[in-house]
């Protein structure tokens, strides 16, 4: 009977491999669409929490996907075609000015991408790119620093870190899309994975290659506009590629500060970002906030709170678009009716995307809540 059982998992475990390489093609065909790779203790009413916003959109889920015959019936490694928000490609610039002032002001103007965003972008699209693109090489963006306009002029000081490389690793982003690669099979049908443990993922890749072990915690969308920014993309520890199939490999996960499951995602490690080329300045008080337009706005913190406090992360929907690089300090506001500002604390980002960036809360004189404004110093 064991060995019965055993050869059913097998037949089971084989069928949703060949299943699993078939979906991403046909996402990549239909626009508006992306895979979403079920995980445990997911529901369909749970996956439309994450995706829409609302657990009672479930619906939407299931009928773009006939081979879910029965609702209350989905599997960690299932793969499901979830249609993207109606607000997706909104863009943050365009809340950032609905949510600052009528008229956005010239220095919020957009600016060309910084160099390797197209390269980072290319993680997300399907896994068989992934694969043979292998680690990517995405320039760090020098943290920019005034000199003091004394006589005669200063010696030029580096900036000193305020975060432990450990914190500055963990820092998650927010991604436009879901990444392509994803465990879809455990060792011995195991439910937790940790440092130590072998996972399945869903591509062919070359032995020895080396990832970021992710997951896709949820959508955020924009407090004041509604406007879909993309996943949460959170940190959890980093993998090795140890033998390659046809169609699939096996992973070694390492470093893993949170244990990961079927379900989670995979990211390229980019081998020249390290946390000296992205130091931080030292901490200052916020000062009084100018009259004028704001300069982003808080959408997310690292858990799903509302709030946050000094020392945690946070994410804005300012990247490097706008013209943010890391290092870059913006002071926390919120507007007190008429016509009044009260500062509440200060942040500095840690990494910026194109449109959105991780910053950490460096100081704050009370809680920090999401749609907080922001000014840059």
């Amino acid at each position: 009977m064991k060995k019965s059982r055993g050869g059913i998992k097998a037949v089971v475990i084989g069928l949703a491999m060949l299943t699993l390489q078939a979906l991403p093609a046909a996402a990549a065909e239909r626009p508006g669409y992306e895979t979403y790779v079920v995980r445990k203790g997911d529901t369909l009413s749970r996956i439309s929490g994450r995706v829409y916003g609302d657990v009672k959109r479930w619906r939407e889920i299931l009928k773009e996907n006939p081979q879910v015959t029965d609702p209350n019936r989905i599997y960690p490694g299932d793969t499901l075609m979830v249609p993207v928000p109606a607000t997706a490609g909104s863009g943050a610039d365009a809340g950032v000015a609905d949510a600052g002032s009528a008229a956005a002001s010239s220095e919020t103007a957009a600016a060309p991408a910084a160099t390797g965003e197209q390269g980072a972008a290319s993680a997300f699209s399907s896994p068989e790119a992934a694969a043979e693109s292998g680690p990517e090489t995405v320039a760090a963006a020098e943290p920019q620093v005034a000199e003091a306009q004394v006589e005669p002029p200063r010696e030029h000081v580096r900036p000193t870190a305020v975060v432990s490389p450990a914190l500055y690793r963990s820092a998650g982003h927010i991604a436009d899309r879901l990444p392509a690669l994803a465990i879809v099979a455990s060792q011995d049908d195991r439910i937790i994975l940790g440092s130590g443990d072998a996972a399945i993922i869903n591509a062919p890749v070359t032995p020895g290659t080396r990832f970021t072990v992710v997951r896709a915690d949820r959508r955020v969308f924009h407090p004041r506009t509604g406007a879909n920014l993309g996943w949460l993309i959170r940190v959890i520890g980093a993998a090795e590629v140890t033998c390659r199939d046809q169609r699939t490999s096996t992973v070694a996960l390492v470093a893993m500060s949170d244990s990961a499951s079927v379900g989670d995602y995979l990211l390229p490690i980019d081998p020249d970002d390290v946390l000296e080329e992205n130091a931080l300045a030292a901490s200052a008080k916020p000062g009084c906030v100018p009259a004028g337009a704001c300069d982003g706005v808080i959408v997310a913190f690292n858990e799903e709170h509302r709030t946050a406090g000094e020392q945690e992360l946070a994410y804005i929907d300012r990247g490097t678009a706008a013209g943010v690089a890391p290092g870059q300090r913006f002071t926390i506001y919120r507007e007190v009716a008429p016509e009044g500002r009260v500062t509440v604390g200060e942040i500095q980002v840690l990494r910026a995307g194109a449109h959105t960036s991780t910053v950490l809360i460096t100081n704050s004189i009370q809680e920090v809540q999401v749609g907080y404004l922001l000014r840059a110093r």
